[in-house]
């Protein structure tokens, strides 16, 4: 396939890895049981996809065409398509509201949209650059990483509106986000490779630890209670996250540009995805399972 991919995501219920890939304008999804991938999904220009588990459903931001779009999970269908007023990028979905959260690439806002009524209800301001957002359904909040101002924007997920921020210090443009439900925490890493447990309560920084520079997307293990830190430089950086404390257990050799990973939480699998070639927009691309 043509081009690199973006963001990766892991289908836990149907074993399946999904790539969102903008240079080759399609959805593309590796099945791990059978071990192929099944047909791609034309899509456009796909950033990030989240799995709709109760809906049955895989939900795409599409940057390119300025769009979100629904693919039916079973079917492999695209089954809607909802326009959006500028890029998308990164993506979270919550099924307590239906409601899916998006980034505008490099821009300031995050769009609240309705997935089943097919439309945006909410445009939130935020400061430049969402890089990464997460949900918790248990206090239905959203989480975004705001790369320009160091903060983690808190959206309250009632009312699609942005209540609060908290810093990131000492992580500085904050681009990976993950939540570790158990720890009450959620875990940010910084380009300057800086990883940082945030308290769910407080808002307040409780531990860090250094990891590889540019780490673009993280994935956290729950039965491992690990965070994989996918690195451009080409390494993945290992935390034990199962204290208080986040300790860097070493880095894993992967490939240059080698920024996104994703986790296979029955079988402990850790996956990325890359590109070989003379740029990202014309060389081939791959995923690769560590060992």
């Amino acid at each position: 396939m043509k081009g690199g991919t973006d963001f990766i995501e892991f289908d836990q219920q149907r074993g399946r890895l999904l790539a969102g890939h903008p240079g080759n304008g399609t959805l593309d999804i590796y099945d791990t049981k059978s071990k192929s991938f099944v047909p791609s999904i034309p899509t456009g220009s796909a950033n990030d996809v989240a799995v709709d588990a109760k809906g049955g459903r895989y939900i795409v931001s599409v940057s390119k065409q300025q769009k979100v779009v629904s693919v039916d999970a079973e079917k492999l269908t695209i089954t809607g398509s909802i326009p959006l007023p500028g890029k998308a990028d990164v993506l979270t979905f919550n099924s307590k509201n239906n409601t899916a959260y998006v980034g505008h690439d490099d821009a300031t806002e995050i769009w609240a949209i309705d997935m089943n009524a097919g439309k945006v209800v909410a445009s939130l301001p935020i400061a430049e650059g969402p890089e990464a957002l997460v949900c918790d359904e248990d206090a239905n909040r959203v989480y975004a990483n705001v790369k320009s101002a160091d903060y983690i924007a808190v959206i309250d997920a009632d009312s699609n509106k942005a209540i609060t921020s908290w810093p990131t210090s000492p992580a500085k443009s904050p681009h990976g986000l993950v939540i570790d439900t158990e720890g009450h925490r959620l875990i940010s890493v910084g380009g300057d490779g800086t990883l940082v447990a945030i308290d769910l309560g407080s808002g307040k920084m409780v531990s860090s630890t250094k990891v590889s520079s540019r780490v673009d997307q993280i994935a956290y293990d729950p039965s491992l209670k690990r965070v994989y830190c996918a690195s451009g430089s080409g390494v993945l950086s290992v935390v034990d996250a199962s204290g208080a404390e986040l300790k860097h257990l070493g880095d894993v050799p992967t490939h240059k540009g080698a920024h996104a990973v994703t986790v296979d939480n029955k079988t402990h699998d850790v996956w990325i995805s890359f590109t070989e070639g003379a740029s990202w927009y014309d060389g081939a691309s791959y995923i690769q399972k560590l060992k």
